[in-house]
């Protein structure tokens, strides 16, 4: 009698390395991955955009909803030849977050250093944190 081992997650590696070949990748946009958080005061957007122009990338506010959308090529005369091996996605990609009530859309800025992207969007004095002094009576 043998042991054969049981691997539970074989199936789920499977099915990620079946949406990892090339023809399917050439179809597909890229995500780039984001973090959302809440600054000084601002709701603050960043996002990995490495190998892609800054002058390429658009930031639109519309309806609630923030988008990142732009693109990255790294084809060359050099690289037409043909890949041995392919992994770094290229292509169009966009991202859309929702924005929290309580945003100011018209005030939204965004800069972009070392592939980072950093979009900020304040937020409306109304839905600040605001300090209440407490009066003592003795």
């Amino acid at each position: 009698m043998s042991l054969v081992r049981f691997d539970p997650f074989s199936a789920l590696r499977e099915f990620d390395r079946f949406f990892e070949t090339p023809e399917l990748r050439r179809e597909h946009t890229w995500l780039p991955r984001v973090d959302v958080f809440d600054g000084d005061g601002a709701l603050v957007v960043r996002a990995e955009v490495p190998g892609v122009d800054p002058e390429s990338i658009d930031v639109t506010v519309e309806g609630g909803r923030l988008t990142v959308s732009g693109s990255r090529s790294f084809e060359t005369e050099s690289t037409k030849a043909g890949y041995h091996r392919k992994e770094i996605f290229e292509g169009t990609f966009s991202r859309t977050i929702l924005l929290p009530d309580g945003t100011d859309p018209e005030a939204v800025s965004a800069s972009s250093k070392d592939g980072i992207l950093e979009i900020t969007v304040p937020k409306l004095p109304e839905v600040l944190p605001r300090t209440v002094t407490v009066e003592v009576k003795s």
